[in-house]
């Protein structure tokens, strides 16, 4: 997937989410075909810059481009099993991130990770019938992120707990 494109008199291209649809013949069988073009977003905030507040929208709301294009966010998986990139290394936020369908949260050194906040391990207690009491969960203790390891941990914390 392309990323973002610098240019000398500091404009930026992101892609965007919808993408040309255009009919295309194909000349095997003489059918038509529906064939799609990405299309890309110029803008000229800087990576630095840009937040999740600042992300391009159209007048519906719906983005434009996605978040992990937006702020330069690569991609890792949080478990190796996984097949889905749910954490990844802002180069815009400085941070880790981590997200899920439902939330997204990024994580530096010096943040404080308080009350009941998904970044943090839970353990949850057993019913009567073995099943995991998901209303009573315990979480750790308050405490700040100390370096960039421990925010890629928190942020693998808050993705499995998110999703």
């Amino acid at each position: 997937m392309p990323k973002f494109k610098e240019f000398a008199d500091n404009k930026y291209t992101i892609p965007m989410l919808k993408r040309d649809k255009f009919k295309k013949l194909n000349p095997k069988t003489n059918r038509m075909k529906t064939s799609r073009k990405t299309k890309f977003l110029t803008t000229e905030i800087k990576p630095e810059d840009r937040t999740f507040k600042n992300r391009p929208k159209y007048s519906t709301g719906k983005s434009k481009v996605s978040f992990q294009d937006w702020l330069l966010i690569k991609g890792e998986k949080s478990k190796p099993d996984h097949n889905v990139n749910s954490i990844g290394y802002s180069e815009s936020l400085k941070g880790w991130v981590g997200w899920s369908h439902r939330a997204v949260s990024c994580f530096k050194p010096g943040d404080k990770v308080t009350g009941d906040h998904l970044g943090k391990k839970v353990e949850y207690p057993k019913l009567s019938n073995g099943d995991l009491d998901f209303d009573n969960g315990k979480f750790e203790p308050d405490f700040t992120i100390r370096n960039m390891t421990h925010a890629k941990q928190v942020a693998t914390t808050f993705a499995d707990n998110v999703s």
